[in-house]
């Protein structure tokens, strides 16, 4: 027996199986090659993990290239039900995984989170497989199912939203629709036994690792929000219709789509997506994004231009003019700002939906609304000249140059898109931008400004303990909220005041008698030893101790706090502040080395 063969068995003897795909991908030869893990995650139900190790291409939300996961679920109760079968290139891994999970004979039903056209050769195999199969979905992924398969009797269990499935043995499945532009078919399903709900595209990230569940999820944090930038910012209002929808659920845990399993982390994420999500609808700015796509290639377009529009910092309203109604479209258009349309080619012509929707685009006739086009297309791209006629005929003004992409955009033309975006957000920002008559700074705004790289003494207070030290790692970080950096040593005494929740002080000392503070506050100092005993002072609102002989001081509440090799560096927002010597200059240290202070 080979010691693969070993592995496997002792693997199996466990209850964790991980099938080893021999085969590597193509596009990286010495990466680790796909697989698939099994693993119980509730009472007679299992977690199918297709990974991949490197990044699959042509979609924007991969650029962080961690890998990815495509998660399947086994539900056995006396009937068995598959939740979410992956995409082509995780089909055979897939599906002799399966195989050594369930009897394909024995299953009923297949559940679809949504629908798409890159599952269809999945579905092939499974109704060859096993012919008895019912889909579950929502009734556009119904639609979907059968356009798919039009010479097929399939078997299909439309869900409304009110319909439950019992599939025995406690499970009781319930359906909730989540339509959104990207996937008009999205639909949740949640168990009420085991109280998973399934969620398909929500609450994913893109990241590849041995760790089934969340755990340890402060680490991967930041690709949560990065999936939730390039594909839920743009249908935030949807995404705000989905978070209502399960907020009445008992849930435990989150079975997503792609990454890891969500309980640790259950309710910090679905707030967050709440966070995110108002903040979305917040922005003063808006852009209605129009699209269809007979392919997808125009999609993954819109997908792209959407999260460079997000990064712009304009709301972005996305439309899928397949199903969305007239009256939608029109209430979009006249409440946006700018608007961009993205067209297919087909035969020559746009498709009627995107008629439609310029008809509506005319008719409205605001053309002081900031306007652009783009489309795919295999042989000429006649829809995307056409759209882009009709508007400059009407008078619109375009904010980016009309983007023709031939047949599937690869990695260059997707990053080239986000740039698009954000240069249409930025100039809509700008053609928007009111002049109001140049206001006096505040104290604050005054005093903000004189932190350039400067030489400060940071000074804090917790209780009866009060410390300081010399700082010249100071930056400005935001303007709205004022904020900044600074980077502290990790041996530091201030170190332990300068947590989220802490308060300091930042005193900017001015040209010329700096000296004096360097010299102090570089010396070692005794335990409990009164830093400030040479030296006039007076009481920030906040507490902590103010120079009088400084330039200028602010008051700062410590918001985050990032561990950089010897140093923490330190996010704090300004509460107050002063400018004390207006026609001083800020104290900079030149240091002769940047090796230490």
């Amino acid at each position: 027996m080979d010691l693969i063969q070993s592995i496997k068995n002792w693997a199996k003897s466990t209850r964790f199986f991980q099938f080893f795909d021999k085969i590597k991908p193509k596009s990286m030869p010495d990466s680790k090659p796909r697989d698939v893990q099994i693993l119980p995650i509730a009472t007679n139900t299992k977690v199918l993990r297709a990974r991949s190790w490197s990044r699959l291409r042509f979609e924007i939300e991969y650029a962080l290239e961690r890998g990815t996961t495509s998660n399947g679920y086994v539900i056995e109760g006396d009937k068995t039900a598959i939740i979410d079968p992956p995409v082509e290139s995780f089909m055979a891994i897939y599906l002799e995984a399966l195989q050594q999970t369930i009897n394909l004979k024995k299953l009923d039903y297949v559940i679809l989170g949504h629908f798409s056209p890159n599952r269809v050769p999945t579905f092939k195999a499974l109704l060859e497989l096993a012919p008895q199969i019912t889909f579950v979905c929502s009734l556009p992924g119904a639609a979907d199912l059968r356009a798919a398969f039009p010479d097929t009797n399939l078997n299909i269990l439309a869900m409304r939203g009110k319909e439950t499935l019992d599939l025995g043995k406690g499970h009781v499945l319930k359906f909730l629709p989540i339509p959104s532009p990207r996937w008009p078919a999205g639909l949740c399903t949640y168990d009420v036994q085991t109280q998973i709900l399934y969620t398909d595209k929500i609450f994913g990230a893109h990241i590849c690792g041995d760790d089934v569940f969340d755990d340890n999820w402060e680490s991967f944090k930041e690709d949560q929000r990065y999936y939730y930038n390039c594909l839920m910012a743009p249908h935030a209002i949807h995404v705000e219709a989905a978070l209502e929808k399960i907020s009445d659920l008992q849930v435990r845990m989150y079975a997503v789509g792609h990454g890891p399993l969500v309980r640790s982390s259950l309710m910090a994420l679905t707030q967050a997506y709440a966070d995110w999500s108002r903040a979305q609808k917040d922005r003063e700015i808006s852009v209605a994004l129009l699209y269809a796509s007979a392919y997808g290639n125009t999609a993954t377009l819109a997908q792209a231009i959407a999260l460079g529009l997000t990064k712009g910092g304009v709301a972005v309203q996305s439309i899928n003019c397949e199903f969305a109604t007239p009256e939608e479209i029109q209430t979009t258009i006249a409440q946006a700002d700018g608007f961009l349309i993205g067209s297919p080619t087909i035969g020559g012509h746009a498709p009627t939906p995107i008629h439609t929707a310029l008809g509506i685009v005319l008719k409205v006739g605001d053309n002081n609304k900031l306007a652009g086009v783009f489309g795919s297309y295999g042989w000429s791209g006649e829809a995307v000249e056409m759209i882009e006629g009709k508007l400059r005929d009407a008078g619109y003004r375009f904010g980016i140059e009309t983007l023709k992409v031939k047949f599937k955009p690869d990695d260059v033309t997707l990053k080239y898109c986000e740039e698009v975006g954000t240069d249409f957000a930025q100039t809509l920002k700008k053609a928007k931008k009111v002049r109001v008559p140049q206001q006096a700074a505040t104290p604050v705004e005054q005093a903000v400004g004189r932190i350039v790289g400067s030489v400060c003494v940071i000074t804090a207070k917790q209780g009866d303990v009060s410390t300081g030290m010399l700082g010249s790692w100071v930056s400005q970080a935001t303007f709205n909220p004022p904020g900044l950096t600074v980077a502290i040593a990790k041996e530091r005494a201030i170190e332990s005041l300068m947590y989220p929740g802490g308060k300091f002080a930042l005193n900017i000392l001015p040209e010329g008698n700096h000296l004096e503070y360097m010299k102090h506050f570089r010396k070692n100092f005794a335990p409990g030893e009164d830093r400030f005993a040479n030296f006039t002072t007076t009481e920030a609102d906040n507490g902590c101790t103010v120079l009088t002989d400084a330039l200028a001081y602010v008051e700062c509440s410590v918001e985050q706090r990032l561990e950089c090799g010897d140093h923490w560096v330190v996010y704090a927002t300004v509460d107050n502040g002063k400018l004390l010597k207006p026609d001083d200059v800020t104290a900079v240290n030149h240091r002769k080395t940047g090796t230490h202070y």
